[in-house]
Parts: C-alpha cells; sequence; structure tokens
C-alpha cells in the first residue's frame, strides 16, 4: 500500500515538474507585456488598402484591415505583426514598445516582371511585343489531366483544344487562332520542348513535370521558328532543379470511370418484330433473314453495349526529386499512367523518367542537359467509328452458336451468328475478338538535348545545343484460327485461318544549334540581341508484314508461314532541315518596344531552287503606364499597347517526295487495273507513273496582322488581356484532280487562301479577403470568323477528302467549302420532312416533268408515303446534285472557358467549365440509326428506339421519322440532309476540385513540408441540345474539310478521382 502511496506521489511530482517546463519554456510570451496595437494601412500615394491581412507571425491570431485602412490588433511587446495583401509586397514588423504602427505597403511589380518563354530566350511579360498566352504549374495541378494540350483546354485564350474521343491517350485536337490549311495534319501546332522542336503532339509528357506552358500566337512571337510556325508554337518548359536543399515530391491520384451513356436501340423482340414488318412490306426484297426470326417471342436479347462499357480506372503516381546547390541543380522524375477504358479491351499505359542538369562551375559557363524516357502501350479494339457497327449489330444470337445464344456462357463458349447463312455470319462477335485477339501497340521515345553557355564579355555569350529526339514502335496483331462453324455446322469453307501482322517503325533525329546573344543596357536604352543556326536530320525507317501463324505464342514474322512484306509501308525516308534566324529588341526608357525577328529556311522537302525560304516579323509595343500623364493614375497598374506584323510558313502538310514523279506497283494479275506481266506463269509486279513532278511546289505561307492590348488593375488584382488579329493563309499544299488527257489521277500543287479574322479575351481576378480566405477568377474567350478567299482557277469550292469514308449512296461528299465561306461547311439536300400522302407526290411528280420533260419524278422515281422530302432550291421541278445547299458550319463562332478558385484556411475549391457556341454537328450515328441505307442481303441491323416507335406509318403520319424500308439508299431517303445536322454549341463542367491542405504542426515531425488530399470529378455535366453522346468532336484525320462529324466515336464518360499531393 505504502508502495502503491510512493509510486503515485512521485509520479504527481514529475508531472508538475513537467508542467512547469512547459510552461515556462513554450509560454515565455505569458511574461511578456500585451497590449492593442492599432494603425493604419496605406499606399504610397496616401490611400487606405482595405481588406490587409495582419497576424502575429507564428500564431494564428489576425484580423483585416477595414474600408479606411485601420485595424486593431493584440499582440506582445516581442511579437512580429505580418501585413500582406494580394498586389503589394509583405511587410514583417517588430512590435516593440509601440502602441500605433502605421505602414505603407509597396506595389508587387512581380507579375510585371514575370518571364516567358519566347523562342530561343526569355523575356520579362512587361516588355512582350506579341501574343504570348501561357499557363503555370500551379494551373496545371489543379486538375487531374492525362496531357499537356488536356491542360491547355480553355485555359489559353486563341487555343482551342477538342478531344477527339474518349479513348485512353487518343489524339487531341490543337488549333491555335483557327483553321489555316486545307491540307491533312496541316494545322497542329509546333512544340518545343526544354528548347527542342518536336512535331506532332506531346502525349509522352507527363504533366506533373511541367513548370510551365507559353503558347506563342502571333507572327511576331513565332517567326523565329520560320517553315514550321504557321500555327503557333507551343513551349514547354519542364520542372528544374532547386538550390539550397532537396525537394521530394509525390502526387497521386485514382480515378473511377463511369460508364458511358448508351444509344437507345432495340430488344430482340422488337427487333424481329420490325424485321418481319419490313420483309413483308417489299416481298421483292433480298435480305437474309432466319425462320426463327419470325416469333420474336421466342428470342434471346442480347445487350451488345452492356457487354462491351465497362467501368474504367486510371491510376497516376508521379515522384519528383529536385535539390542542389549554387553550383549544380539536380531535377529527377519518375512517373507512372494506367488507364483502363471503358470498352472492353481499351488501355493506355504510360511511364516516363525523366532528368534536368543545371550546372555552373564558374561565372562565366553554364552547361544545362535535359533527358526523357517514355513507355507507352495502348489499344483501342474499335478503333474510331467503328461503334457505328457496335449499335447496328443483331440484338440476338438465336440460331447461331449451337451451344450457347449468350454472348458468353458460364463455360466460356461464344454466341456466333449462323454460318449457314453467309451474310449474317459476317456479323461477329466483338466480345471474343476482344478476349481471343491479341494486339500490342508499343512506343518507346527518347529526347535528349545538351547545352554550353559562355560569357565572353558581359551582356554577351554564345551558346551550343545538341539533342537527339528518337522513337521506336511496335506494333502487332493476332488472330487465332477459328474452327466454330466448320465444327458444329461442317462447314469447311466458313472456318477462319489465323493471322498474324507486324509492323516495326523507327525515327532517328538530331539537331545542333549554335547562338550568340546579346543584352546590354545603356541608360535609357536596351538592347537585346539574339542570332544564330540550326541543323536538324531526320531519319524514318519503317517493316511490316503478315501471314499464317503456327500458334497463340508467337512473337514475331519469322515464325509465320505465307511471309507478306507490305509492298507501301516498308523503307527509309530521311529529313533535312538548314536554318538561320536572328531577333533584336530595342526598348527606350522602359516605354517604347521594337521588336524584329527574321528567319531562313531550308527544307529537303523540296526540289533545288526552291527549298529556302526567308521568313521576316516585326513588331512595337508602348508601355503607356509610364508615361508622366498615367504615371499617377492609381487604380491602373500598368497599360501597353501591342501591335505586329509578319510571315511565317507551313510545311506539314507535305510528304517528303512530292515534288517528284510518283510511281506506284501492280499487286495481282487477276486484279483490272493492276500492273504487271505473268512471265513463266509468275506474276511478276510492274510500276508505273502514278502522278508527275511539280518541282515548284513550295512551302504555305501565313500573313498576320495583330493589336493587342495589356492591362492591369487594382494594384495588379485584375488583369485584361484584349487581342485582335487579321490570319491570312495561301499556297496550300493539295493533291488536286489532273487533267484527264495527262493520264494521271491527281497533281500537288499550291493553291488558294484563306482569312482568320478573330479577338482573344483574356481576364483574370485575385482577390485576398483576409488572411484565411482568397478567391479568383479566370475567363477565356475568342471568336474567329474563318472563310476561304480563293483556290484555283475555274474552281468555286473543295469538297472533303482525306481518310473517312461515310458509308452508303451518296455519303462521299458530306462538306463544301465555297470561296467566301467557312472552311468544311456541311453539304447536303435541305430536309422539308416528309411525304406525307400519294397525292403530295404525284403533284410534285407532274410539276416536275411540266418544267423539262426529260424529268420522271420530282426527285426519285418509286417515292411513296412516308419517303424523305427534299427542298428544290433551284425551283427546275427535280431534286438532284444541284439542289444541294451548305448546311451550317462546323467551327464555333466563339469558345472559351471559365475558372473558379478559392481557398479558406486549408480548404481549396476549383471549378472549371468549358463551351463552345455556334458550330454545327452532323450526327451520321444518327442516320445510321434511323434509316437502313444499302443493307441488301444482310438483313435488318438494329436501329434507335426512339425511329421504332415513332417512325412514319399511315396511322402515325410523322414528318421527322421516315418508313422503315429495306434499303433507303434506292429511294434517295439517306443522304447528307439537314435532317442530321444538329447543334454543336456546349457547356461542360470539366473539373470540381475540393481540396484539404492539413497544418504544418500536424506535419513537422513527419518531415513533410506539406499534404494536400483532394476529391476531385470530370465531366461532371454537359448543357447541350445535341441528341449524341457527347457534343465534343474535333478533326477526323487532322483533315480541316472533315470536321464535326460524329461517327460513332468513343465515348467520354465522368471521372471520379480521389489524390493527394505530398512534398518532403
Amino acid at each position: 500500500m505504502n508502495k502503491k502511496l510512493l509510486f503515485y506521489r512521485e509520479n504527481l511530482n514529475r508531472g508538475l515538474l513537467l508542467a512547469t517546463l512547459l510552461l515556462f519554456f513554450s509560454g515565455t510570451n505569458i511574461f511578456a507585456q500585451s497590449g492593442q496595437i492599432t494603425g493604419k494601412i496605406t499606399a504610397d500615394d496616401g490611400r487606405a488598402i482595405q481588406g490587409v491581412s495582419i497576424t502575429v507571425k507564428g500564431t494564428s491570431n489576425g484580423t483585416s484591415a477595414g474600408t479606411s485602412g485601420n485595424y486593431s490588433i493584440n499582440a506582445a511587446s516581442n511579437a512580429t505583426l505580418v501585413f500582406s495583401i494580394a498586389g503589394y509586397n509583405t511587410q514583417e514588423i517588430a512590435v516593440g514598445n509601440r502602441t500605433t504602427i502605421d505602414i505603407k505597403l509597396t506595389i508587387d511589380t512581380r507579375a510585371l516582371g514575370e518571364v516567358v518563354v519566347i523562342g530561343y530566350g526569355t523575356q520579362k511579360r512587361k516588355d512582350v511585343t506579341g501574343a504570348i498566352s501561357s499557363v503555370n504549374a500551379e494551373t496545371i495541378g489543379k486538375a487531374p489531366v492525362a496531357s499537356v494540350e488536356q491542360a491547355l483546354q480553355g485555359r489559353a485564350a486563341g487555343v482551342q483544344v477538342t478531344n477527339n474521343d474518349g479513348a485512353p491517350g487518343a489524339n487531341i485536337t490543337v488549333l491555335v487562332r483557327g483553321i489555316g490549311s486545307l491540307g491533312s495534319y496541316g494545322n497542329g501546332p509546333l512544340y518545343v520542348v526544354d528548347g527542342y522542336p518536336v512535331s506532332g503532339g506531346i502525349n509522352n509528357i507527363n504533366p506533373s513535370d511541367i513548370a510551365t506552358i507559353d503558347v506563342l500566337k502571333d507572327a511576331s512571337s513565332t517567326a523565329i521558328y520560320g517553315i514550321r510556325a504557321a500555327n503557333g508554337v507551343v513551349i514547354v518548359t519542364t520542372k528544374k532543379g532547386k538550390k539550397n536543399g532537396i525537394q521530394v515530391s509525390f502526387d497521386a491520384y485514382d480515378a473511377f470511370q463511369g460508364k458511358p451513356k448508351e444509344y437507345k436501340l432495340l430488344n430482340a423482340q422488337q427487333w424481329g418484330t420490325l424485321s418481319n414488318q419490313v420483309a413483308d412490306a417489299d416481298p421483292t426484297h433480298n435480305f437474309s433473314e432466319l425462320p426463327i426470326w419470325r416469333t420474336p417471342d421466342a428470342l434471346h436479347t442480347v445487350d451488345w453495349q452492356n457487354a462491351l462499357y465497362q467501368g474504367g480506372l486510371t491510376q497516376n503516381y508521379s515522384l519528383g526529386i529536385r535539390g542542389g546547390n549554387d553550383k549544380v541543380q539536380l531535377s529527377t522524375s519518375l512517373g507512372y499512367y494506367d488507364q483502363k477504358g471503358i470498352v472492353l479491351g481499351s488501355y493506355f499505359k504510360r511511364v516516363t523518367l525523366g532528368l534536368n542538369l543545371d550546372a555552373q562551375p564558374t561565372k562565366w559557363l553554364k552547361s544545362s542537359t535535359s533527358a526523357k524516357y517514355t513507355y507507352q502501350n495502348a489499344n483501342n479494339p474499335f478503333g474510331t467509328g467503328s461503334l457505328i457497327q457496335l449499335s447496328q449489330l443483331p440484338p440476338t444470337l438465336d440460331s447461331g452458336n449451337r451451344q450457347t445464344n449468350q454472348i458468353k456462357d458460364g463455360n466460356g463458349n461464344y454466341g456466333f451468328y449462323n454460318p449457314k447463312s453467309t451474310y449474317v455470319a459476317k456479323y461477329g462477335n466483338p466480345v471474343f475478338n476482344i478476349e481471343n485477339n491479341q494486339a500490342h501497340n508499343i512506343t518507346n521515345f527518347f529526347l535528349v538535348n545538351s547545352s554550353l553557355e559562355a560569357t565572353i564579355i558581359e551582356g554577351l555569350k554564345i551558346k551550343t545545343l545538341a539533342g537527339v529526339n528518337i522513337s521506336q514502335y511496335s506494333g502487332s496483331f493476332y488472330q487465332p484460327e477459328d474452327n466454330r462453324s466448320n465444327d458444329q455446322y461442317g462447314l469447311g469453307g466458313a472456318t477462319q485461318n489465323g493471322a498474324y501482322n507486324q509492323h516495326v517503325n523507327s525515327n532517328f533525329e538530331w539537331l545542333w544549334e549554335n547562338t550568340i546573344s546579346y543584352d546590354k543596357t545603356f541608360g535609357k536604352h536596351t538592347i537585346n540581341f539574339v542570332g544564330g543556326v540550326s541543323a536538324q536530320k531526320n531519319t524514318y525507317t519503317a517493316m511490316g508484314g503478315s501471314g499464317i501463324p503456327p500458334n497463340a505464342t508467337i512473337r514475331d514474322l519469322s515464325q509465320v508461314t505465307n511471309l507478306k512484306l507490305d509492298l507501301n509501308g516498308n523503307g527509309q525516308n530521311i529529313y533535312t532541315l538548314a536554318s538561320e534566324f536572328a531577333r533584336v529588341t530595342y526598348k527606350f526608357g522602359e516605354r517604347y518596344i521594337i521588336t524584329g525577328t527574321i528567319r531562313r529556311d531550308g527544307s529537303s522537302k523540296f526540289d533545288t531552287g526552291h527549298q529556302y525560304g526567308v521568313f521576316p516579323t516585326g513588331a512595337i509595343a508602348w508601355r503607356a503606364k509610364e508615361e508622366s500623364f498615367l504615371k499617377d493614375v492609381n487604380w491602373l497598374s500598368d497599360l501597353k499597347f501591342r501591335g505586329s506584323y509578319g510571315k511565317v510558313g507551313n510545311q506539314g502538310p507535305i510528304g517528303l517526295f512530292q515534288y517528284q514523279a510518283l510511281y506506284s506497283t501492280g499487286f495481282a494479275a487477276s486484279n483490272s487495273g493492276n500492273l504487271g506481266y505473268p512471265f513463266n506463269k509468275i506474276f511478276q509486279r510492274g510500276y508505273a507513273q502514278t502522278q508527275p513532278a511539280n518541282p515548284n511546289l513550295k512551302w504555305e505561307t501565313d500573313y498576320q496582322t495583330d493589336l493587342g492590348l495589356d492591362a492591369s488593375f487594382l494594384h495588379g488584382e485584375l488583369t485584361l488581356t484584349v487581342d485582335w488579329f487579321n490570319r491570312k493563309s495561301k499556297d496550300f499544299l493539295l493533291n488536286l484532280s489532273a487533267p484527264a488527257q495527262s493520264g494521271y489521277n491527281v497533281i500537288t500543287r499550291n493553291v488558294g487562301s484563306m482569312q482568320n479574322t478573330g479577338v482573344e479575351l483574356g481576364i483574370n481576378y485575385n482577390h485576398s479577403v483576409n488572411k484565411d480566405f482568397q478567391y479568383g477568377m479566370a475567363l477565356t474567350m475568342s471568336a474567329i470568323k474563318n472563310k476561304l478567299t480563293s483556290i484555283t482557277s475555274g474552281t468555286k469550292s473543295v469538297t472533303n477528302f482525306g481518310g473517312l469514308g461515310l458509308a452508303g449512296n451518296g455519303w462521299s461528299n458530306f462538306t463544301n467549302t465555297f470561296i467566301g465561306q467557312p472552311v468544311g461547311e456541311f453539304y447536303g439536300y435541305k430536309s422539308l420532312g416528309i411525304f406525307q400522302t400519294q397525292a403530295q407526290i404525284d403533284a410534285l411528280n407532274a410539276n416536275a416533268v411540266s418544267h423539262n420533260p426529260i424529268n420522271t419524278s420530282y426527285q426519285v422515281a418509286g417515292n411513296t408515303p412516308g419517303d424523305r422530302y427534299f427542298a428544290d432550291v433551284n425551283g427546275d421541278g427535280h431534286v438532284n446534285a444541284d439542289d444541294q445547299v451548305s448546311l451550317g458550319s462546323p467551327l464555333p463562332k466563339f469558345y472559351g472557358g471559365f475558372n473558379l478558385d478559392a481557398t479558406y484556411k486549408g480548404w481549396d475549391f476549383n471549378a472549371y467549365f468549358y463551351g463552345v457556341y455556334g458550330n454545327k454537328i452532323l450526327n451520321y450515328v444518327k442516320s445510321s440509326l434511323e434509316s437502313f441505307q444499302n443493307r441488301t442481303f444482310v438483313g435488318v441491323q438494329n436501329v434507335s428506339y426512339n425511329y421504332y416507335i415513332n417512325r412514319w406509318t399511315p396511322t402515325n403520319p410523322s414528318n421527322t421519322y421516315g418508313r422503315a424500308t429495306y434499303n433507303d439508299d434506292a429511294i434517295g431517303s439517306n443522304v447528307p440532309s439537314s435532317a442530321w445536322i444538329e447543334n454543336g454549341s456546349f457547356l461542360k463542367l470539366k473539373n470540381l476540385t475540393v481540396g484539404y491542405t492539413l497544418p504544418s504542426y500536424l506535419l513537422s515531425k513527419a518531415a513533410i513540408s506539406k499534404l494536400r488530399i483532394y476529391v476531385a470529378s470530370q465531366n461532371l455535366f454537359t448543357i447541350t441540345k445535341y441528341s449524341g453522346l457527347d457534343p465534343e468532336i474535333g478533326l477526323q484525320g487532322g483533315n480541316a474539310t472533315q470536321n464535326g462529324v460524329d461517327n460513332g466515336t468513343y465515348p467520354s464518360s465522368r471521372f471520379y478521382t480521389v489524390g493527394i499531393n505530398v512534398t518532403f
């Protein structure tokens, strides 16, 4: 008992001693004299500043200044007060024995001193004479994005970013100041990564590695890149090492993707009923049908969309280690991105490694090395547009596989269509194909460059940079032998042989650039000069072939039999570019700035005598705020006017040998029109010239005028940027039809011109209410008017061309660009609804004959009530191709983004909206699911439920939906027309994020400087009148004449994200 009493007494004494020590050491301010501190906060001009945050340093004690700038706070004599507000420099003041402390805050000029990358150098934002939009790492980090292009959408005025589809790793269309070329893949910007120019997209860059993105838009800014600059330049700068210590950052998120919207289609019973009605309505039909279809109630429904669509999961992890000292700074990063798509079998995986090493062993010598490696593995089993075929699959597998009528049963058997019916057998089971075929698409990227810079005298520097850009692609497809038809039906001819094909290519490019720069201030005069030479060589090598594989473990072409190498895909191409460039900027008295830029490029894509082009530009700027009559205007923080004009080039749309005569080879002796001759009974391929030479080809050219204004107000809290531009493009590189007498199909020529005029607006506002609450808003908006101004002698328009083909009679031309009109306008017939009575049709037919006895009908012979009714635009009584008209433009009248940020104590909130207005969409999916285009022999494919219940019948005289017939092509109903053109305007909530940063005192013991957790959602809602799955649709195949066509692209869906950001 005494032992217990001694134990408690001893511990009580220890507790009292510990409490006393804690009171003494951690509460010494208790013994310091504390009192009320009052004062007033003003600006340099004496104006009171409202809303200034005043805190006692190291504590949570704080207040804010009132409307007259007055404040009051309790603080000890040994405390330090911290005064802060956006737009002004923060001040720290020791209290001492004072009870009144008045403060004058000075304007924070860091925003004016912000540095932007301008190509072969940097420049303070206040001195920029061109049009440049910038996005920094903080902005990129507010929303989970998979690519650099996504980070630009809606955040850079004048830059239109469109997700072409929702497939993992899908290409994204980026247009800077509109469409400037008619050539395929002729409208993408040039990307420059850490000083190295790269062509094409940059999906191989980890967004977490990016420090800044600067988009050069006007000719003055882009001209230093010459022949590749017409479509703008996107300069990406990745994160560098840090001085004074090491910082470790780890960012991770998991995103769960819900199933996408689905087309509402027919079930088996509805489909069987409709099939029978179509067959009975026209006994002359010649499509295939199976007896079981005659009893719709006995059919079993299979839901192909439900089987192919799934929930997706995206995982992203990024680790960065950055540190160094005054001599050496190092940044290393590792990234892993894995997206399992919402369509079965689709995925995108990416692994990135990054290194940036900067060293300055002496005051006059600097070195910099940037190295990046990326591994990508992607697969999309359907590809763009194939989801139409998925939707059209008959919704039943009855009378097919004798083992199961399910897509896949519990025993692993797959359903398939009855192989005895040749044309029904053409429908495969996509689930079987995805789960049994093997596809691999793997790409490795290496981008390395290193530079050495020496300072000769103060302001004079020379620099050499060398780098390599390597990409290696390996793609293969394996399809196993399929014996199902033979095994169950004894149809040997229906057995499908196995197949294997493999394609590999490599791209090796080197770059060597040498520059000299001079930057010096003489009193009120400042001169900045950079000049240099550049040499770049690209070697592309490709090989591919196919054959019959022996088994499923095949790894390369050496194992196949009956090997066939690709005739047109194998070989090597070499391209070179040699350049000289210079830029000089003169500034007088912080008020007047003049910039001149010139570049001379020589490209091997053109013939001798036409390889070199010179691209000069000039720009001026006036910093009006520095004038005496505006210096004392307190509400105006900065005001600058800009203007530029210049010429830049575009060689993107042309191949390597298009100025030369091109030849083609024959394939088989039995094919009409192929080239060759059977020597010794063996066909030998021959060659013949198919395109004549044109040694006069040259690059496309852009002439651009830009007028801009940059202003800031309220001590930098509110900034405004406005630009007006006039972009004139000419000499498009196009393959035009050659004269019939020439014996050639096409010839490549420089023809035509185009104009884009537009206005860009950028507004940013950031305000600190008090020490706990800050908020900000950002708005970007762009309005562009595009028109074709000329094409070539005797030609008034350009129809669509390129890789996109839409099935059905009359669908070969669905856009047409007329002089004076926007590029890629939809083109077709003006729909007047549906023929309602035979008397209506007879009257129109009689009127057609009265106009011209050659006419036999108003529209198509055999039209009956329920067929589509089109307008006779030219009034000749007969509807034909001459009555087609423009149906609207896929180009929006304006587009933009709105970003809202707020922070309260440790909480942060971000909402980001993106929208377009005034564009049209060709809903080709709707035309396919509301008609039966050329389905002779095939049978009735599936259609939309709306069409099924609303289609025209004698008892339901719809004026929107036509009648059901086995071949709409035969009656001319399913053709490009206004019936399929819809309003494509939309507003999307692209991202909504809520995060919380834990207080630092909870993290200090774990050596964590910052820990933030957040939840987010992408594509949360879309406001649109468009009836399809997603109104966000870009260029098809990179072709400006194939824009805004919904042909069944991979659908997008919502993402629900949970993430963490940790800094050590």
